[in-house]
């Protein structure tokens, strides 16, 4: 693993653990260089990953601070999941153990000599596809996968019986299609549009136990987000 990724996890583990409060400036470039005996262009990356993983943000001229709510707390099963699973139909279409790809080891930070667990599914409604999953679990982090679970709540499966703690969650969601293969599946075409949600799921550690993408079919189920504020 790159320095880089090795300083940026062990930084993910002090800002889950609490030891930086919310909106607390991180320690400069310059004080992070000697703390970890690396160059400036190391901690800069390090701190790259952090931006794009949502737990810290710049402010030119000011220095670099803690998000928001990035302090270890556990996540709300109903928070962790994207979709209301016990009144869905889940088919699993794949579940393998294999090498990540590139694109999966850095989304998960892992290298590629690490194995995953490989999951793909699809949700249904009253017999009529709504989204598509895939969805990956480094094998290191996450142990004892089975079949059954993935046709349940994934995260109430890790929490109850894996004893796996998740402490923070990132989604994007952007639009995207489906080759034909994974379109048929949906009774959708390659052309038509749909919503993907992007997902890592961190563990107390600051590691990504998982890492899944959603494609839904906005058309058969309307998904929405409901925020509470406090």
């Amino acid at each position: 693993m790159p320095k880089y990724m090795v300083i940026a996890n062990q930084l993910k583990q002090r800002i889950f653990s609490g030891e930086f409060s919310d909106d607390q400036q991180l320690p400069q470039e310059v004080r992070l260089t000697k703390a970890y005996n690396v160059s400036r262009i190391t901690i800069r990356k390090a701190l790259d990953v952090l931006v794009s993983d949502e737990l810290i943000y710049r402010v030119q001229g000011a220095g670099t601070f803690i998000k928001e709510s990035n302090t270890t707390k556990s996540v709300d099963q109903n928070q962790a999941e994207l979709f209301d699973v016990d009144n869905l139909i889940i088919q699993i279409v794949n579940f393998s153990v294999d090498k990540p790809t590139k694109k999966i080891a850095n989304k998960l930070e892992i290298n590629r000599f690490d194995l995953v667990y490989v999951v793909e599914r699809v949700l249904s409604r009253k017999d009529i596809p709504i989204a598509y999953q895939q969805l990956y679990f480094p094998i290191k982090y996450i142990q004892g996968m089975r079949m059954d679970a993935l046709k349940t709540s994934i995260s109430r499966f890790l929490t109850d019986e894996l004893g796996v703690e998740l402490t923070n969650i990132n989604r994007d969601f952007s639009i995207d299609h489906l080759d034909k293969k994974r379109a048929d599946r949906l009774n959708v075409t390659e052309k038509d549009p749909l919503i993907m949600a992007q997902e890592k799921i961190y563990l107390s550690d600051g590691a990504i136990g998982v890492y899944d993408c959603s494609w839904i079919n906005t058309s058969k189920y309307k998904y929405s987000v409901r925020i509470a504020l406090d």
